[in-house]
């Protein structure tokens, strides 16, 4: 009898060490050794933006990410500030932005007190008056790239390169004087700069410090979809949201040599 329950006794202990204790709520009873049910999901607090603001600069990879926001306003009916007087793509290049030449928003009319939602395009950069278009708090995102491919993909698709080389070899030899614009500092240019101002240091510093602090994202074109996940959280909106093709990509280009992109 003594045997008898000294087996029992150690059958029941073997038996509570390997059956496993209470299920957790997430573990389906019924599959518990194989398979696990996902946790209940929090809502995420963040609403998807509406109101943004893209400063589109040049040969920066600026068509894709125009094209992604370009597609979400679309599809979620938001409005655009579209010049009338550019029919082909709508950009506001070398005029000051006023109400006179851009498309009246979804719903306003022209000089109405309507605001728009999204500004995707290539326009001079000053905050105050593009702010005086758009609707509360938009959020400001641009992209930049590395100087030297830049300045490569510059010359190619402009088909410049002669002129692009002759302003970099000047601007090497008197870089205070030299005043060709082709080449030279475009990517800070188009943030508002003038030509001038980009041969003063300091000004140059105190620009790139305030856009650090105006610029709620800058995408980095060598790391594009990085980048594209850090503009997904920013503005809470889905994968799909962010998915894209290429655009203005060429298969041949003329390079520049290793010494002229150290320079």
């Amino acid at each position: 009898i003594l045997m008898s329950l000294l087996l029992i006794a150690t059958i029941l202990t073997l038996y509570s060490r390997f059956t496993p204790g209470p299920l957790p709520f997430n573990v389906s009873r019924d599959s518990r050794w194989f398979t696990t049910q996902p946790s209940p999901i929090t809502p995420s607090t963040c609403q998807p933006a509406e109101n943004m603001v893209f400063i589109k600069t040049h040969k920066t990879g600026s068509t894709s990410l125009h094209c992604i926001f370009c597609r979400y306003g679309y599809a979620n009916k938001l409005s655009f500030v579209f010049s009338t007087r550019n029919t082909k793509d709508g950009h506001i290049r070398k005029e000051h932005l006023n109400q006179s030449i851009i498309l009246p928003p979804i719903g306003g009319f022209v000089n109405s007190s309507s605001k728009y939602n999204i500004l995707t395009g290539h326009v001079s950069y000053k905050r105050k008056t593009i702010n005086s278009f758009m609707e509360d708090n938009p959020i400001y995102v641009t992209i930049l790239r590395e100087p030297a491919t830049h300045v490569e993909s510059h010359m190619n698709f402009f088909s410049q390169r002669k002129q692009v080389m002759a302003s970099m070899q000047a601007f090497l030899k008197k870089p205070r004087t030299s005043k060709n614009e082709a080449g030279r500092n475009n990517q800070l240019r188009e943030f508002g700069l003038s030509f001038e101002s980009t041969l003063n240091e300091r000004i140059v510093n105190e620009t790139i410090m305030t856009l650090d602090k105006e610029f709620d994202l800058v995408l980095i074109l060598e790391y594009f979809d990085e980048s594209l996940i850090l503009l997904k959280h920013l503005l809470c909106w889905s994968f799909e949201d962010i998915i894209y093709l290429a655009q203005n990509q060429r298969t041949t280009r003329e390079t520049i040599t290793d010494t002229f992109r150290h320079n």
